[in-house]
């Protein structure tokens, strides 16, 4: 795995870059979901995209939530880089091929520390999120390694109250302090699009959501 991984960093720049804006278009809720990526310089690196929504499945959506999506990120020509599938409230990361990386577990939405996994299910570190009542409403996280160092930070920006309450546009904002080693720095690239999906996508027509 870390070989496989260790092939992709000097050719992404989404593996390389130190800050990233995830950056959700609007879309109604149940919608496929739906990501743009761009290094610190605003440059587009990457885009990620859920496959194979029915129509169906995209009005169930609107009524009841999702519990499952799988979204698949890859560069601008279309090569697949990696796979964040939500599964109730955790989401695993994987590579094109289907191996694990590891995951990020959000238990409810009135915790607060979310741990981060590696493939055999060890803690590599945490997205630990400032006090509030619910995830939804939160806007920032630390992100630590398996020591509770800070390593990087997240922050859920603003689109404006109406985007927010009428559709699922979000953007994330990533910093990543120093060089990390792998599955960590995967996890935390994956990390913004695993909080969205986690706890933002649905938004269930939540005022502030």
């Amino acid at each position: 795995m870390a070989a496989r991984l260790g092939t992709m960093r000097p050719m992404h720049d989404l593996f390389s870059s130190p800050m990233l804006r995830v950056d959700q278009p609007r879309g109604v809720p149940g919608a496929k979901s739906r990501y743009k990526i761009f290094n610190g310089q605003g440059t587009q690196v990457a885009l990620a995209t859920e496959r194979d929504v029915s129509t169906v499945r995209k009005a169930l959506r609107a009524v009841f939530g999702s519990g499952e999506r799988i979204v698949e990120v890859e560069n601008l020509h279309g090569r697949s880089l990696l796979v964040v599938m939500k599964m109730s409230t955790s989401v695993t990361v994987t590579t094109p091929d289907g191996a694990v990386i590891g995951s990020i577990t959000g238990h409810t939405e009135h915790a607060e520390r979310y741990p981060i996994q590696d493939m055999a299910g060890r803690p590599i570190g945490h997205l630990t999120s400032e006090r509030g009542p619910v995830a939804r409403l939160r806007r920032h996280y630390r992100v630590e390694d398996a020591y509770g160092n800070q390593v990087g930070k997240l922050e859920k920006k603003s689109k404006g109250l109406a985007t927010a309450l009428l559709t699922t546009a979000d953007r994330f904002d990533l910093e990543i302090f120093h060089a990390l080693p792998d599955p960590l720095r995967t996890m935390v690239i994956a990390a913004p699009m695993a909080i969205d999906l986690m706890f933002y996508e649905d938004k269930d027509w939540v005022p502030g959501a």
